[in-house]
């Protein structure tokens, strides 16, 4: 089995329509939290998820639409959030409802923010590390960040080579590396390593890079394929225009921030 995984699409059918037309060769679509909040199309991205029965999980946007009449915070993220949570579709809110906090997949973990906390970020190697000492799963994939990367770790008591951002041991043997991939690569990892894997946002990247990012999963071997599909950001300008949604969202794209 091959594994399409996509992560915080957020209503933004232009971009998760480019992925799509691109995406090759996977047999199951694996969804990591965030289907709604930020851009205007959260049907289409629910009907997608749904008629795929693709296996996902319960992202922090998610749970605030559901909940957006007793949330205390204000703000424009809760405003369009209202918007969304008037026109969803009765079937796409009980999807969304029944999207359990974390799942399981061949052996790997699947959240969208830490498996220490579903609404945690997980962006320090330290934080790696509390995770594959208090989880045993080999592979956890993880979203919330909008940062396309990865974690390795292998217990080792000598650690040779360099890694892109971090290389960090410890005493107890422990040794913890991220790689990013903004710009698209391929992971292989080791028979005795373990990883964490976040492919990056699909609706609103945040690594400085535009594009919809998506990643390929092959536990056979072993290799995670992450990718950038272009698509033309006008028309999600177009849709932000049609319903006067704030415009700090198509900059955003721009921007890849």
């Amino acid at each position: 089995m091959r594994y399409l995984i996509v992560s915080d699409l957020h209503g933004n059918w232009p971009a998760l329509e480019a992925v799509l037309k691109e995406a090759r060769g996977y047999d199951q679509v694996l969804f990591l939290g965030d289907a709604v909040g930020y851009y205007p199309d959260v049907n289409r991205v629910l009907d997608w998820l749904r008629s795929v029965n693709a296996k996902g999980v319960m992202g922090n946007h998610d749970i605030w639409l559901l909940e957006i009449k007793s949330m205390q915070i204000e703000g424009p993220v809760l405003e369009i959030l209202s918007w969304q949570a008037e026109r969803i579709s009765p079937e796409n809110r009980e999807y969304l409802s029944r999207l359990p906090w974390t799942a399981e997949v061949e052996g790997a973990l699947l959240v969208h923010g830490s498996p220490l906390d579903p609404l945690a970020y997980l962006e320090e190697v330290e934080q790696a590390r509390e995770v594959f000492n208090r989880v045993s799963h080999r592979w956890i994939f993880h979203g919330h960040t909008h940062l396309a990367g990865s974690y390795l770790s292998l217990e080792s008591t000598t650690v040779r080579g360099q890694a892109t951002t971090a290389d960090v041991s410890t005493p107890q043997g422990r040794w913890v590396r991220y790689q990013r991939y903004a710009n698209g690569g391929e992971l292989i990892v080791a028979p005795k390593a373990r990883a964490i894997i976040n492919p990056g946002s699909t609706g609103q990247p945040r690594d400085g890079v535009t594009g919809a990012a998506y990643a390929i999963w092959d536990p056979e071997e072993d290799t995670v394929e992450f990718f950038r599909a272009k698509y033309n950001l006008e028309h999600v300008l177009a849709r932000l225009h049609h319903e006067q949604f704030p415009m700090w969202l198509y900059e955003r794209l721009v921007l890849g921030k």
